[in-house]
């Protein structure tokens, strides 16, 4: 993750976007009136889809049992290789 002055930013956009899109890379632009982060569009979906889930009571319910009975060695439904047998 890079660190850098808003005007600096300015300057080299084009050049961190690419970093930040191709990478995955996060880039700090610091300003005295607050900092701000760059970040890809997916980086930032995905931000927002694990806050949606995080506040979703009945989502992160189910989603931690998944995990329980996992780690208990139970599993129902599909294999991954049933689920994705089209495209072998």
């Amino acid at each position: 993750m890079e660190a850098l002055s808003i005007s600096e930013a300015r300057s080299r956009l084009f050049e961190l976007r690419k970093m930040v899109v191709d990478n995955q890379d996060q880039v700090i632009m610091t300003h005295k009136k607050g900092n701000v982060v760059l970040i890809s569009m997916d980086e930032w979906e995905a931000y927002q889809e694990t806050m949606r889930l995080l506040n979703d009571k009945a989502a992160l319910k189910a989603l931690v049992n998944s995990f329980e009975r996992h780690d208990r060695g139970e599993t129902s439904g599909k294999t991954i290789e049933e689920l994705f047998a089209d495209l072998v």
